[in-house]
């Protein structure tokens, strides 16, 4: 996605965390060579306190937490004491309808759709 929007109004921030308990911070310098991108800012979280976070906004059920989702958010969104509603959310596995499940196209689209509208 980011190869097909060169715009430089796009930012995308990675969280990597141990999802599945095993990971480690060590293993996040080795996934992120991945999305070598300069607008691209990519961190490490020991815990779940993020995807706790994300989980409310993005709309999934209480107690599923938001990793593995991709949310999209305008330029104006304000980031206070909890984060704000995303503008459109993706996942891969989660308890949200199927046509949200990540698309890559689906996605871009809507990054272009959100960049337009600015």
């Amino acid at each position: 996605m980011l190869n097909t929007i060169p715009d430089d109004r796009l930012r995308v921030y990675v969280v990597w965390g141990p999802m599945l308990g095993e990971e480690k911070a060590e293993d996040a310098p080795e996934a992120s060579v991945h999305i070598l991108d300069p607008r691209v800012t990519q961190y490490w979280t020991p815990a779940h306190t993020l995807a706790q976070a994300l989980a409310v906004p993005a709309g999934l059920p209480a107690g599923e937490k938001a990793w593995d989702t991709f949310q999209l958010y305008t330029g104006d969104a304000r980031w206070e004491e909890t984060p704000p509603t995303p503008a459109y959310v993706m996942h891969v596995g989660k308890s949200l309808p199927q046509e949200r499940r990540l698309n890559g196209e689906t996605l871009a689209q809507k990054v272009r759709e959100l960049l337009a509208a600015r």
